[in-house]
């Protein structure tokens, strides 16, 4: 049994679901895992996790951004510090977190710190928006 186990610091996502297969925004490009794979630790990329449950077609989608992802024999372990299903994800504030972050980025003079946050909020948004429209039927 290939098993995936998604949390945050405030909720469980998935908990021990068995699955066919997950693809992972890591760090370094996404990653899809299978059962078998080698064990893995790397760290998470904001990005959409997908996931296959065993005996299903269709993708499973969530929003997640930054954390770890351990591969072992039994699954997948999933630790990220946000992560969002898509009837989880307003859009409306979506929206407005964007496009508040892009008038930062461009009307004000920001340090580099000040700067990368405002791009991670940017691609935060991107990833969630992502998630919250994609419909099925493509996978």
């Amino acid at each position: 049994m290939f098993t995936l186990t998604l949390v945050t610091p405030e909720k469980k996502i998935v908990a021990g679901a068995e699955i066919e297969e997950v693809f992972v925004p890591a760090y370094r490009g996404e990653l899809n895992i299978l059962p078998g794979h080698a064990p893995l630790l790397t760290t998470l990329n904001t990005g959409v996790l997908k996931y296959r449950l065993k005996g299903e077609s269709k993708l499973n989608y969530v929003a997640v951004s930054w954390g770890y992802c351990q591969v072992n024999p039994n699954g997948v372990n999933i630790l990220a510090e946000t992560a969002e299903r898509p009837e989880e994800i307003d859009l409306k504030r979506v929206e407005t977190a964007q496009s508040e972050a892009e008038r930062r980025i461009v009307g004000e003079s920001m340090d580099m710190l000040s700067l990368d946050k405002m791009q991670n909020k940017i691609a935060r948004a991107r990833v969630r928006r992502e998630v919250a429209t994609h419909t099925g039927g493509r996978d």
